[in-house]
């Protein structure tokens, strides 16, 4: 199997059927297993999973999205682990982008913006993110690369070698697996041709200035951490 899709999921029973949904919609003649790895959620995301068509429903009772999607990456079997949100829509032609960026060579792992509507938001994860890692090498002289956690996908031989995703709850989870797999693995690739739509729900909850500068805090404190050297 090449595909494996692994969503992480707390408290979606809302969200979840459509999410898979859309990822069954995907236009690509390779066969693909999706994964939800329910977070000991206390609603019905774990049977509304079922009913939705997810191939396999594991639970992870620790809090955290990194410790949901290594979960998911356990139980999957697929060369590409591919991870999406809940609250994620991805267009029809989502994994076919994948697949295509991954074919370049020495390239370990593809992510891309989130469509939210918002656009402050958009402007940000569609300009602004893909120069980031540019200007952190030129200024630091460290490799780095940009990841958004629910949209993006590695080889699993990628994954493994890091040592599986790192053990971050939330804040900073991507940049972690972005730093490792830059640094340890080979070239992350960031495109406005793999992109989700994605709910703005958390803008609305904490304001777009306060969780842009908790994600850039974030994105500095790890890049910056010895231990993802």
């Amino acid at each position: 199997m090449k595909f494996s899709i692994i969503i992480p999921a707390l408290n979606e029973e809302k969200n979840i059927g459509i999410a898979i949904a859309a990822v069954k919609r995907q236009k690509i003649d390779e066969k693909f297993e999706i994964i939800v790895a329910n977070n000991n959620s206390d609603d019905n995301t774990a049977s509304m999973a079922k009913v939705a068509g997810a191939d396999k429903v594991v639970l992870e009772k620790e809090l955290g999205t990194n410790l949901a999607r290594q979960k998911g990456v356990e139980a999957s079997e697929g060369e590409i682990l591919v991870f999406l949100d809940a609250d994620c829509i991805p267009p029809e032609d989502w994994l076919f982008n994948i697949d295509k960026v991954l074919k370049r060579k020495d390239v370990v792992a593809v992510s891309g913006p989130y469509r939210m509507n918002q656009p402050l938001a958009d402007f940000m994860t569609w300009r602004v993110y893909p120069l980031i890692p540019r200007l952190m090498r030129l200024f630091t002289r460290q490799k780095g690369g940009i990841i958004i956690g629910g949209n993006f996908a590695a080889y699993r031989s990628a994954i493994d070698k890091i040592g599986g995703l790192p053990r971050i709850k939330f804040f900073g989870d991507d940049t972690a697996i972005a730093v490792l797999l830059a640094r340890r693995a080979g070239k992350i690739v960031y495109t406005r041709k793999v992109w989700v739509q994605s709910s703005p729900r958390r803008l609305k909850e904490k304001g777009i200035i306060k969780i842009g500068l908790l994600y850039f805090r974030h994105f500095f404190r790890v890049y910056f951490d010895k231990k993802y050297k």
